[in-house]
């Protein structure tokens, strides 16, 4: 049997993070991951799906070079020289982290954990054989997997998920999504902009449902002209094999339904937990999310549960704070999550970015929220990016003028939203990011103008 003084189960953001984390504190930490280090973040998620949108956006640019007076001309693409670049970027994320995980000595063991006890694991190790892991405290961060949708069809070939629409060898000339959310959407607009045809069926009103309604009715505005086909407010029923897939579904009272080669169910992602052995350490779950506190324990204070698995937010950016935070905790700190101000990025053509609350949300916590915005049009340095589609939008309190939440559609808003972060995190007024002097020609003035429209007037604006 071997001891440890921390495990960490699963080597995802969480894992990984807090593996390094807690080695740097002194302790001697043992990783078990039975797939990839990186996680889905790295090897299926954040880093594949950015490094093809990359590769539309310059096959974006390459379209519209004669606007900037370039003579190019797009004359086609490579898919498997993407897929190949993609691929090496991942390659290369990856070995990043076993690099660090190595100079920071921390153990990576290949296989699967189960808990015995609540100081006891079993590894059925990747090799082949199983050993036994003693520990004196553990993260558990084994992520999420992506959910099954439950109607008939949904097992038929050519029913893929985010994992495997990663991987297609070839752009299919029509591509139906099912789910409007930020996997479904990204996974439509890159599709689109290598000329899939693609039909988007989402059950809930709205796209992006947990986005600010103005931003995410923009969005669908812009992505119609794209050519992009959005249905709302439709239940599929079931999918059939055809000539194509044929995707049934029900949209005020009439079924409808829309085909294509492929399906892609993006209809979000579930807590990662089957065959842990949750029950042996006596972990409580609430469906399938591990309950943990603002310090990250779980029921039984030295296991903690970071990232996906916990269910809080499923973003990669939360479970390397969360791995902090536990560490500091399991070193003897005293010290707790904050959540009061959580970007979101969502690479869609264009891009939308937010934070904190959303206008509707804010009246629902009976806040009397003002609002300011500014669109992109009068930027100069949007003017001369090309790239004019776009709004910030700032909700602040009028009692005690602090923001709420920010939201951003348009060019680079998924790196527009970081200031905004900042400015809710350290309870900034929409006054003092209007103060605060913004170079210029940039996009962050954009900011600075929605933030002056709260309580007053943008400059370039009529």
């Amino acid at each position: 049997m071997i001891q440890t003084e921390v495990l960490v189960i699963g080597g995802g953001p969480a894992g990984y993070a807090g593996s390094i984390r807690a080695a740097q504190q002194g302790s001697r930490v043992i990783l078990v991951e039975d797939r990839d280090l990186g996680g889905t973040c790295l090897n299926r998620g954040c880093i594949p799906t950015k490094a093809l949108y990359r590769a539309q956006e310059v096959a974006h640019l390459a379209k519209r070079a004669s606007d900037f007076g370039i003579r190019a001309t797009l004359e086609g693409f490579d898919w498997e020289k993407v897929q190949a670049r993609k691929d090496k970027v991942v390659k290369q994320l990856t070995g990043g982290v076993r690099y660090l995980l190595k100079k920071s000595a921390v153990e990576t063991v290949e296989g699967f954990a189960s808990f015995l006890d609540p100081h006891t694991v079993e590894v059925q190790k990747r090799k082949g054989g199983n050993e036994h892991i003693r520990f004196e405290s553990v993260i558990i961060a084994t992520g999420s997997v992506s959910a099954s949708l439950p109607v008939e069809g949904a097992d038929l070939p050519g029913v893929i998920d985010s994992d495997e629409a990663l991987e297609l060898r070839e752009i299919p000339e029509k591509l139906v999504v099912i789910g409007g959310g930020y996997i479904g959407m990204e996974m439509a607009c890159i599709y689109n902009a290598f000329g899939a045809q693609v039909e988007i069926v989402e059950m809930l009103p709205h796209i992006l449902p947990t986005t600010d309604h103005e931003i995410s009715s923009m969005l669908v505005d812009l992505l119609q002209k794209k050519g992009l086909n959005i249905h709302t407010s439709a239940r599929v029923e079931k999918i059939e094999k055809k000539q194509e897939l044929v995707v049934h579904y029900v949209h005020e009272g009439k079924k409808q339904s829309v085909s294509a080669p492929y399906v892609l169910v993006a209809t979000g992602r579930e807590p990662y937990t089957e065959g842990l052995g949750l029950k042996a350490a006596g972990v409580k779950l609430s469906g399938k999310m591990v309950e943990t506190n603002a310090k990250m324990r779980t029921s039984v204070p030295h296991i903690y549960a970071c990232g996906d698995v916990n269910g809080k937010y499923l973003l990669a950016h939360v479970a390397y704070k969360e791995a902090e935070v536990a560490v500091h905790n399991i070193a003897g700190g005293d010290v707790q999550m904050d959540y009061r101000a959580v970007p979101g990025v969502i690479f869609t053509v264009p891009e939308v970015a937010s934070v904190g609350l959303t206008e509707k949300e804010a009246k629902e916590k009976k806040y009397e929220p003002v609002v300011g915005r500014f669109p992109f049009r009068p930027s100069g340095r949007a003017l001369l990016e090309g790239e004019t589609d776009g709004l910030v939008k700032i909700v602040a309190d009028r009692e005690s003028e602090e923001i709420l939440g920010a939201h951003i559609i348009g060019h680079h808003a998924t790196d527009l939203i970081a200031e905004l972060t900042l400015a809710m995190q350290i309870e900034c007024t929409p006054e003092e990011v209007s103060r605060t002097i913004h170079a210029h020609p940039t996009l962050a003035e954009v900011v600075m103008e929605a933030a002056e429209g709260v309580f007053g007037n943008p400059l370039h604006s009529p």
